[in-house]
């Protein structure tokens, strides 16, 4: 009896200190092709499983095969995503009697469901101008060149001299004018033009030339030689410092008819050729020189005050304004996710992504699987004596969409921790991770 006794309590002791059995271990394998059975290279497989938990990414070869090893037995979503196609997905089941390999087919994305169709740039412009020239501060005073459209198309040059003709020939200018030299003819200022009807037209004669030299070489002529555009961007997005830096910063810059922002050669090359064209018909002091140097800074100030107010103040007053392409425009809004992952192998340095999955805003798809976006990726620090991570950071990231660079952050909330979250992709030194867009972003989709 005793014998029976200890046998079973070594079998209890033995059974207990054997390892636990686990699942065994299994691998998903398969293959990406189109609809012609061509072979789709760097295509995005995600494996998740079918309650939501892990997820696991990989890209495909030039082959078109993907792998993922030690994958527990279960019933798991595979989805497939490749530029141009629309997204695949299916359920499979890891581990179940004569699995097979996924054998994934891709379709071409239907064209009609994402894209929508704008004027072309110069037609889109002419729109804008004839929305541009019934603005008025008031309801009175011309306000043409200052465009509520972030994205507005750029002018050609014919368009910028009749943007600076409509200025000129406006009733409302004219009366200015008038008025001003009235003003001047009271106060006596410029006594060399003298008094009575002479001294009025003269004085009117060299306000309206100097209002003429002004909008023409300021604001035209300078314009189409440097490719740049004459008027204010008005910011609508963003907080009130931003908004305020915004202001200032745009005194020292101007938007290119390439889109992008510009030193402002023409305001500063323009102000100073007005200044000196004035001499011709104003008297002046000797000096003249300094007198240029001092109008340059005062052309730096004068901007940044006068878009100081056009965004706080200005704006509020003027009347018939209207975002015209506010049908075709989109805002993507802050703290967008936008999965990417790598194209090469991770490491410090200049880094390129492409989208995982489309990004999309208001019902519109604005960037395509497969749309690139470039950073910087750094270290904050190696291998510490306690075995400390690595912890890595993404800077300068811009995610490309149409003409637009969307910049991008490492979280969703603004200020968090910079720290860079990723996975690692199976099989390879590529990554897969989510960014977030980092502002307010009015983007026009692509035709």
């Amino acid at each position: 009896m005793r014998l029976l006794v200890w046998g079973a309590v070594l079998t209890a002791l033995v059974a207990g200190w054997a390892p636990a059995q686990t699942a065994a271990a299994v691998a998903v394998d398969g293959t990406v092709k189109d609809g012609a059975g061509l072979a789709v290279a760097g295509a995005i497989v995600t494996l998740e499983t079918a309650a939501g938990g892990e997820q696991r990414t990989t890209t495909t070869d030039q082959a078109g095969a993907f792998h993922f090893g030690e994958v527990a037995a279960g019933s798991f979503n595979v989805t497939v995503a490749a530029g141009g196609f629309a997204v695949w997905t299916a359920n499979v089941t890891a581990g179940g009697l004569n699995q097979a390999p996924v054998a994934a087919v891709l379709q071409l994305a239907p064209m009609t469901s994402t894209i929508e169709v704008t004027p072309p740039p110069k037609e889109l412009a002419a729109e804008q101008l004839k929305s541009e020239e019934k603005q008025r501060v008031l309801g009175v005073f011309p306000h043409f060149l200052v465009t509520y459209e972030p994205n507005a198309a750029p002018l050609t040059a014919g368009q910028k001299f009749h943007l600076g003709f409509k200025t000129l020939v406006d009733p409302v200018t004219l009366l200015g004018t008038g008025i001003d030299a009235g003003i001047q003819q009271a106060q006596n200022k410029y006594p060399e033009f003298g008094q009575g009807v002479e001294g009025y037209a003269k004085r009117l004669g060299a306000r309206y030339t100097s209002h003429i030299s002004g909008v023409m070489i300021h604001h035209v002529i300078l314009q189409a030689v440097f490719h740049q555009d004459p008027r204010y961007f008005y910011k609508d997005t963003g907080s009130f410092r931003s908004r305020v830096w915004y202001s200032i910063w745009t005194a020292f810059v101007c938007k290119g008819d390439n889109g992008r922002w510009q030193p402002d050669y023409s305001d500063v090359i323009g102000g100073a050729a007005a200044s000196q064209v004035s001499r011709l018909y104003y008297p002046y002091t000797s000096r003249p020189w300094l007198r240029l140097f001092h109008n340059v800074l005062e052309g730096f100030g004068g901007r940044a005050e006068d878009h100081l107010l056009e965004q706080f103040v200005v704006r509020r007053f003027t009347t018939h304004t209207r975002k015209l392409a506010g049908m075709f425009r989109k805002v993507l809004a802050e703290g967008t996710a936008a999965p990417l992952v790598s194209v090469g192998d991770f490491s410090a340095g200049p880094m390129t992504f492409m989208l995982a999955s489309d990004l999309q805003a208001n019902g519109a798809t604005l960037a395509k699987v497969g749309a690139i976006a470039e950073g910087q990726v750094s270290s904050a620090g190696g291998m510490s004596g306690a075995g400390e991570a690595v912890r890595w950071r993404l800077e300068h990231v811009h995610l490309k969409v149409g003409n637009v660079d969307v910049p991008l952050r490492s979280n969703q909330a603004k200020g968090g921790d910079a720290a860079l979250v990723y996975r690692q992709l199976e099989g390879s030194g590529r990554i897969a991770l989510v960014l977030y867009v980092a502002q307010d972003v009015v983007v026009v989709p692509g035709k």
